[in-house]
């Protein structure tokens, strides 16, 4: 008896925990995900004209590239490119070569100073 107590405890306190969402695993927003995929590519956009991006890093924009379907990812990505870009006060020209240095025909040009409105 005491151990068909015992289990339908741990199933009654299974099913409270479950509705409380204690459990929910929390992921990154896509923001967060392309900037940490794109990390690799600090290293070519502060290095000097000459350097060019690491496999990692080509591999980060093309994944995150990927990731972009819709007009408003394009857009939400767009402000996120973007403003990480100002942060990282790399010239254009880098930003601009990037993509064609990696070969991946990105959804939109980025850069510190690109208009996302458009």
């Amino acid at each position: 008896m005491r151990k068909s107590i015992s289990i339908a405890f741990v199933i009654a306190i299974t099913i409270f925990m479950s509705h409380l969402n204690v459990f929910t695993v929390y992921s990154l927003t896509p923001c967060e995900e392309a900037t940490n995929l794109l990390t690799p590519c600090l290293r070519y956009l502060w290095a000097p004209p000459e350097a060019k991006p690491s496999p990692e890093c080509c591999s980060g924009l093309d994944k995150v590239n990927k990731g972009v379907k819709t007009y408003d990812d394009r857009h939400d990505m767009c402000i996120c490119l973007s403003s990480e870009a100002a942060i990282t006060s790399a010239d254009q020209y880098k930003f601009d070569n990037l993509p064609k240095l990696c070969n991946v025909a990105l959804f939109a040009p980025v850069g510190p100073k690109f208009d996302c409105s458009t």
